[in-house]
């Protein structure tokens, strides 16, 4: 059987199954009321599972297919300086557990989140 024929075969009882299904009639019943019998309904139902997942794991199984793109970085004026490296504190808060560096710039916020640590941390 050519491929044209066999699509357009798979795709007749492909429709043949979905009306089956969406009537609420038993599948012998409904096999029964249309003329096709039982055995080739379920013959074909069993064909077309069967290579629905075959495909499923052909794709699950499938090498994913990679790609690179190109990202250009937009151009600086000045070297960005890293605030980590350029960090200098105002105060040094050490425990035997905990160091914390601040600077004078800490908001009224930031400090009490400190004070929160120090209190837990002891």
């Amino acid at each position: 059987m050519d491929k044209i024929t066999s699509d357009v075969r798979h795709k007749q009882w492909l429709d043949i199954i979905h009306a089956c299904n969406a009537s609420g009639l038993t599948r012998k019943a409904w096999c029964e009321q249309n003329g096709i019998k039982i055995k080739t309904f379920y013959y074909w139902q069993r064909q077309l599972r069967r290579e629905a997942h075959d495909a499923h794991m052909t794709a699950l199984t499938a090498e994913p297919e990679v790609t690179f793109a190109e990202v250009a970085l937009p151009a600086s004026p000045k070297p960005v300086s890293d605030p980590a490296i350029d960090f200098c504190p105002d105060v040094v808060i050490r425990t035997r557990t905990l160091t914390i560096e601040v600077s004078n710039h800490a908001s009224r916020e930031m400090l009490s989140l400190i004070r929160s640590v120090m209190k837990n941390a002891t």
